[in-house]
């Protein structure tokens, strides 16, 4: 839904069919008219997203069972949604209102609509319907119509189709129907590049131009991501553990101590993975997206006991008519699993031979990037002197007393008012009074710690001009955060959702869509460059993802507040990513909400598990607060 992808640039002064007499009055926009029509446009645009993503929520679609009325369309959609990519400037969608039902019902049809001329409704005769209200549907009736789609610039386009039921005595059961209309108009490939792909494919070798999950970076590599290659001794796990019982934590042996634990982690990791290796398994093709291969999940899972979603993969074909002919091998990654397959994901285009099966020699490998950012983190903890963050205990109270701010402004809300215990953790956090040591708040599931979160977010947006990095372990909670801070409408124009590269883009939220970097042309995240990233107030991103801007050299002391929601469900090096390289201790806050009682992250290693590597000591030492 971009504006300004999505239309013409508009001049100043522009002609428009009068409303009468077919006159042409010229018509004047001056750029506060200009400004407050796109504001708008971004309010409408919310209010849609906002009433999609609720009827969504409701689960699936019980109308059909209970009314047997139902939308259909050409293309299918899928959990509400009918996706179009086309190259062409146009595309017709075929939409079908059927009941049949033994009941007549009376259909009213809303449009949402962004920009002028993009989608027109017609009848089956190509009339234009500018307005439904109240047809009348007899029992097996239907009512068929047609969406026509017409721009010449690339972009994504977007059109809610709104469809209000009446039915029974006086039109006294309502119901309704949302369709949400996509459609990724992208820009033709040539000849030449059309040609050259086919060629690829016959020869069982095609490579996209533009992976599959690539982006179009401007973020310049600033700070160093080293290896963290497995030391040789890794293998002597007695000594190593001797090792670590003699030495216990502190703040001298920090970074040593974690590197250990770290690798110790990706040693079993790598050894679990080796049991899900196969010699030989039987892959096919994806019905629809010709780049992923699939396997059934239960020959690799009954003794699986590592998460192999992010995974890397070696796929070997096997040739069984020529053992002399060099083994051509597709390195991919493992995009999802559910109960019943394994989805594999590569920048390759297979060949016809895997649409009925080829077996393979499959392999997996440690994805280790995660692993390289924990231990980048641990090192830079102790480069940046975060002493006070990790280890609170023992800081001289007058060195603290000094660098205490004076009461912070405060905003009164409903919401605090009726709550004295949120009320005291939102104004600790405001006066930053626990700094360097982070504050916690924490509480069992339903208590009210993201709302905490929340408030405390809006309460620095309205008392003071201060950057805000949030983030969660997970991309769906980090999602769930990025809706939440979106529907309080919390300076919108200013939160921006920092995803990974890899992330599934039917996935994203749609009121988080106008808020990322997700470029519909190139079906590509894109990674602005740093001075865009530092312009927004709010940052949201995952734990893992926010080391990109600590590679992309963002400042120590940019973000006033760092911000982790579920912070138990990560280990400590995770929660330092963000910390380590974007906090500046003596001014920064650190806030960390979680339930340290639920189940931590899961470590494969027992002796990383003994000496804590599953554990954050934080919360038993530092300034906090139970919800």
């Amino acid at each position: 839904m971009d504006e300004a992808e999505d239309q013409k640039p508009r001049s100043a002064t522009q002609t428009e069919e009068g409303a009468s007499g077919g006159q042409n009055p010229e018509i004047t926009f001056t750029e506060k008219e200009m400004a407050t029509q796109a504001f708008q446009n971004i309010q409408l645009r919310q209010k849609m997203a906002r009433l999609f993503q609720q009827y969504r929520n409701k689960g699936p679609e019980p109308i059909f069972k209970k009314y047997q009325v139902r939308v259909t369309s050409n293309p299918h959609a899928v959990k509400d949604k009918i996706s179009v990519t086309v190259t062409k400037k146009e595309k017709v969608v075929l939409l079908s209102v059927e009941n049949n039902g033994t009941k007549q019902v009376y259909f009213t049809l809303q449009t949402f609509d962004f920009v002028k001329n993009i989608f027109t409704v017609r009848d089956c005769d190509g009339n234009i319907i500018k307005a439904i209200n109240d047809h009348l549907l007899r029992p097996r009736e239907s009512y068929k119509m047609k969406i026509h789609f017409s721009s010449d610039h690339s972009g994504l386009y977007e059109q809610l189709l709104f469809f209000k039921f009446e039915r029974g005595h006086q039109r006294s059961e309502t119901f309704d129907i949302m369709r949400l209309l996509e459609v990724i108009r992208r820009t033709p490939q040539s000849k030449e590049d059309s040609h050259a792909g086919s060629k690829v494919v016959k020869r069982f070798q095609t490579t996209r131009k533009t992976p599959l999950t690539g982006c179009e970076t401007n973020l310049t590599p600033v700070v160093h991501l080293r290896k963290y290659r497995l030391p040789k001794n890794i293998e002597n796990t007695e000594e190593l553990n001797r090792n670590l019982e003699e030495r216990k934590l502190n703040w001298r042996n920090y970074a040593w101590r974690f590197h250990l634990l770290l690798h110790l982690e990706e040693y079993e990791i790598c050894a679990a993975l080796t049991k899900c290796n196969r010699d030989e398994v039987l892959l096919i093709t994806h019905q629809s997206e010709n780049y992923m291969l699939l396997l059934k999940a239960d020959d690799i899972l009954n003794n699986c006991t590592v998460v192999l979603t992010g995974c890397d993969v070696l796929v070997t074909p096997l040739n069984e008519q020529n053992e002399m002919e060099e083994k051509i091998s597709y390195k991919g990654w493992v995009e999802d699993v559910d109960e019943e397959q394994i989805y594999l994901r590569f920048d390759e285009i297979f060949p016809e031979d895997f649409i009925k099966g080829v077996r393979c020699k499959l392999v997996f490998l440690l994805q280790r990037m995660p692993l390289r950012m924990q231990h980048r983190a641990a090192a830079l903890a102790c480069k940046h002197g975060l002493k006070g963050l990790l280890f609170p205990v023992g800081q001289h109270s007058t060195q603290r007393s000094c660098l205490m701010p004076v009461t912070a402004k405060f905003v009164r809300t409903p919401m605090l008012e009726n709550n004295p215990e949120q009320q005291k953790a939102v104004r600790h956090i405001l006066a930053r009074s626990a700094k360097p040591a982070p504050y916690l708040i924490f509480g069992p599931p339903g208590t009210g710690k993201t709302v905490t979160l929340i408030e405390v977010i809006k309460q620095i947006v309205l008392t003071q001009d201060s950057n805000i990095l949030v983030c969660a372990p997970s991309n769906s909670a980090t999602d769930h955060l990025c809706e939440k801070i979106l529907k309080e409408n919390i300076v919108p124009h200013e939160v921006f959702r920092l995803y990974c590269l890899s992330y599934k883009v039917d996935k994203i939220p749609e009121i988080v869509k106008m808020h990322c970097s997700f470029n519909p042309a190139t079906s590509t995240f894109e990674i602005p460059p740093k001075k865009d990233l530092m312009s927004y107030k709010i940052m949201v991103t995952t734990l893992q993802t926010a080391g990109r801007l600590v590679t992309g050299g963002v400042s120590p002391g940019h973000y006033s507040y760092i911000i982790v929601d579920e912070a138990g469900q990560a280990v400590e090096t995770e929660c330092l990513i963000p910390i380590a390289g974007l906090l500046k201790p003596l001014s920064g806050q650190v806030v960390l909400a979680g339930d340290p009682k639920q189940l931590g992250p899961i470590i494969l290693s027992t002796i990383a598990q003994r000496n804590g590597l599953g554990e954050q000591h934080a919360y038993s030492v530092c300034q906090c607060v139970k919800v």
